[in-house]
């Protein structure tokens, strides 16, 4: 009997390679851990991509394990217009995979069938040859852009390729002649920051009366490996009375000022003794000495010292909402904003001014005026079990500073009391939390928008089987039927409970993608039928409720009305879904599309004043998407939406492992803040590193500090991080099957240094996945106690060639330096470092220790 895994199946059978097939993810190849394919999907499409049908990638399979060799994949998808079997069998050395692949639907369709995504690092060091010719080098990978295809193509398409290097020999044999290319810095989703060949077929013809037979043997053959081994380093150590040495260059201002004439050169010393000759200010201690102690170690005010005169409030400027200016003299500070929320802005930027000059704290004189381009500025977010700490900080050290001033809250994953059977859903967040959620929002002058989708995306209100009933396709549970009385029902009683709890001001009912799944293939006289039937519903709620009512654009704009995200199907269907929503709606306008011309993005934006609704401009995280709309948005004077898509919960490990999401929240601050016109290489600052530095930053000493220099060998070089000054020597290497298959794969270092804190100076050789764990360091002290930490790739260390920002450690000079603290000034004795990937090849270049 058959046994299903949902996860996926791993098989280790013979010591030559190890196989797994997920649902989603497809096959997956290693040797010895080392991956050497990623990935396979299947895509079904109309012919000309002008639809996709169904993807493996978006949609679940049954993975079942035959026996110790064999599994079996089926799938249905697309209303069971899409269906077929994958059947994986190891067959010695070999993987035999045989695709048996149907299509229901009278119109022909095409299938893009991606064989394997192959690990370009695993196998980059050897050669190929392709139906017996050898290709060019496979280390190559400089092209003209990022979607040159038939410039990355290694051979004409072959049914037979052959990759010869240290790690194994790997051929791949096809039924069909198949395309292999280039995936490196392909602009595509899959192969973003990954280093991918893509193999396969990218046009299968199918049909009612055609299905496809595919079949694919890849064979693996092993170089042998070293057996793991230890090492004992000796290393240098040698005090050093500036290890840490602040940095007194001027802070970076993001957003940029309106107004800047600030005088670096002239400051005033902080000295925390205040005069306040109008009283004290408002939110003194909360926004500005709060906000100060986040980024130094602040001295203890002294009886002598002289006293700055401080004063501020509300004042009507004529700036924007939340709008402020700063003067600053050398004797005194005035902070006025433009209402409470310019107040609660001005003072949050004073601490992000304020610079060390000769061992202090001080403050440039002049004067800045900033007053925002762009008034309606938010972030959306999901929310979760832990999404009430994580975004109390996210907002008190990053967004608030920042300049937002309004969070979309994606909250339908909660424990709604009319919806008891999906109460023990994974990562749901209790109504409590969720309540107390909104509450802190509104106390930081932010107004919080709950998000529930009403119509399309409710796969939510489907988890674990339930309400199948109220699914406008029960096979493929989507969406609920607007004919069904008992869908409007469900709707009402969750927004009532809802919007009694939260008590909201605007209300998003989502609606984006609402047909993606479920519908019939000629559906889209269909779907706008049923969107003019849920329009009013959803109105009807957010009038009961006193609240203005907002939902995603694309299902109201077809293609050539916007530059992307067009699913209205066409111009006459989408003017009847747009007349279909009330006047005055609010329409979070989503486009995502990297493009750096802003006039490219204003035709959506003026469709939708022009029919009398307010859009607000949505983006990604693509930083050409973010500049471009953001710039469209200041033309059209409309709001701006950063969106995160990391999954169903809001955490610091979601945030981790999709950092680029997170950090280009920097970016959507400066250009919706300032409307710069400046391209993404001329802003002079990182955006990752910035937000890295406001979210895990800690209080930084303003006097020199001494402590040790640790490294291998002679020092080679210097490096500076901020205030930090590390000796690089030779690296201290550990093994990597692909590039270092000699060096040991655990080292244990003899050092003696005091200190509370140490900072390593680390790079990869090669790329691994976000998450991946890369090494064990263990610090070991002189009392016995011990620390270990974790080395995972993309969070705090990255390959030397990988640009990338990570989310706990600076990167210099393709350097990653991550700052550990010990609690407390203690005698570290040794440090033992462990090779946990394979492939990684991590490198320590340096230590030091304060």
């Amino acid at each position: 009997m058959a046994l299903l895994l949902l996860a996926g199946l791993l098989f280790q059978a013979k010591p030559g390679f190890d196989f797994e097939v997920q649902s989603g993810s497809g096959l997956g190849i290693s040797v010895a851990g080392v991956p050497i394919v990623k990935g396979s999907t299947l895509q079904y499409y109309e012919k000309g991509w002008l639809k996709g049908y169904y993807s493996t990638a978006n949609a679940g399979q049954k993975v079942e394990k035959v026996d110790a060799d064999t599994v079996l994949v089926t799938f249905a998808g697309y209303g069971g217009l899409a269906t077929g079997t994958v059947n994986y069998h190891r067959d010695g050395d070999r993987l035999k995979v045989h695709y048996d692949l149907h299509w229901g639907d009278a119109d022909p369709a095409e299938i893009e069938l991606t064989a394997g995504l192959i690990s370009a690092q695993s196998l980059q060091s050897g050669t190929l040859t392709a139906d017996g010719v050898a290709s060019r080098s496979l280390k190559t990978h400089e092209y003209s852009g990022g979607g040159d295809f038939e410039n990355r193509r290694y051979a004409h398409d072959s049914s037979d390729y052959i990759f010869d290097s240290p790690l194994s020999r790997v051929e791949v044999k096809t039924s069909v002649p198949t395309t292999l290319f280039d995936a490196r810095g392909y602009a595509q989703d899959y192969a973003e920051g990954k280093a991918l060949w893509w193999l396969g077929h990218l046009d299968l013809s199918i049909s009612k009366e055609k299905p496809v037979s595919f079949d694919v043997e890849w064979q693996i053959d092993p170089r042998p490996i070293a057996e793991p081994k230890s090492a004992e380093i000796v290393v240098t150590s040698i005090p050093d009375p500036n290890v840490i040495k602040p940095d007194e260059a001027p802070p970076l201002i993001i957003p940029t000022p309106t107004v800047n004439q600030l005088n670096f050169k002239k400051a005033l010393e902080f000295t925390g003794a205040y005069d306040w000759p109008a009283g004290k200010v408002r939110f003194w201690a909360t926004d500005f000495v709060a906000g100060l102690a986040k980024r130094y170690e602040i001295p203890a005010v002294s009886p002598k010292s002289t006293h700055m005169k401080v004063d501020g409030g509300v004042s009507k400027l004529g700036l924007h909402p939340g709008g402020f200016q700063i003067t600053i003299t050398d004797d005194s500070i005035s902070v006025l904003g433009e209402e409470d929320e310019g107040l609660h802005n001005g003072l949050r930027r004073l601490a992000q001014l304020a610079f060390v000059q000769n061992g202090k704290i001080v403050l440039p004189t002049g004067y800045i005026k900033e007053s925002p381009k762009i008034v309606w500025r938010g972030a959306h977010l999901f929310v979760g079990p832990d999404a009430r700490s994580f975004q109390k900080k996210l907002w008190d050290r990053v967004l608030l500073p920042l300049g937002f001033n309004k969070a979309v809250l994606q909250c339908e994953r909660t424990k709604w009391d009319c919806l008891p059977k999906l109460q023990s859903a994974k990562d749901t967040m209790t109504k409590s939390e969720l309540a107390k959620l909104f509450d802190d929002y509104r106390s930081n002058g932010v107004e919080p928008i709950p998000l529930i989708q009403s119509f399309g995306h409710m796969e939510w209100l489907f988890e674990g089987g339930q309400n199948l009933d109220l699914a406008i396709n029960p096979k493929v549970p989507y969406t609920i039927d607007p004919r069904n009385p008992k869908s409007k029902d469900m709707l009402v009683s969750l927004w009532n409970e809802a919007c009694e709890l939260l008590k909201p001001t605007m209300i998003h009912f989502g609606c984006d993608e609402a047909d993606m799944e479920g519908f019939p293939n000629d559906h889209a006289s269909l779907m706008s039928d049923l969107w003019a039937l849920q329009m009013p519903i959803l109105h009807d709620i957010s009038t009961k409720h006193d609240a203005k009512m907002m939902i995603w654009g694309d299902e109201g704009l077809a293609p050539g009305e916007a530059i992307d995200a067009t699913n209205g199907e066409s111009k006459e269907l989408s003017a009847k879904r747009r007349a279909a929503i009330p006047k005055g709606s609010w329409i979070a306008d989503w486009h995502y599309k990297a493009d750096t011309k802003a006039e490219n993005f204003l035709p959506s934006l003026q469709l939708w004043k022009k029919e009398g609704f307010v859009p607000v401009a949505s983006t990604w995280y693509q930083p050409d998407d973010i500049r471009s709309f953001d710039l469209a948005a200041d033309v059209e004077h409309t709001g701006t939406l950063q969106t995160t898509w990391s999954g169903y919960t809001s955490d610091e490990r979601t945030m981790d492992e999709n950092f680029e999401q997170y950090s280009a929240m920097v970016l959507a601050s400066e250009y919706s803040w300032s409307s710069r016109f400046d391209a993404i290489k001329q802003l002079g600052y990182d955006p990752g590193a910035v937000f890295r530095k406001l979210y895990y930053g800690t209080p930084r000493p303003v006097t020199p500090r001494g402590g040790q220099q640790i490294f291998q060998g002679t020092s080679q070089t210097d490096l500076v991080d901020g205030d930090m000054r590390l000796k690089l020597g030779e690296p201290i290497s550990l093994r990597s099957l692909i590039s270092a298959s000699q060096a040991p794969t655990s080292v244990h270092l003899a050092v003696s240094a005091k200190g509370a804190h140490l900072a390593i100076a680390m790079d990869t050789l090669n790329r691994c996945d976000i998450g991946d764990a890369v090494a064990d360091l263990t610090f070991e002290f002189a009392d016995g106690k011990s620390l270990k930490q974790r080395l995972n790739y993309g969070l705090h260390v990255r390959a030397v060639d990988d640009t990338a920002a990570s989310s706990h450690s600076d990167t210099v000079n393709g350097i990653s330096i991550l700052e550990i603290p010990f609690g407390s000034p203690a005698q570290l004795k040794g440090v033992k470092i462990e090779a946990l990937s394979p492939s990684a090849g991590l490198r320590i270049h340096g230590m030091i220790v304060w």
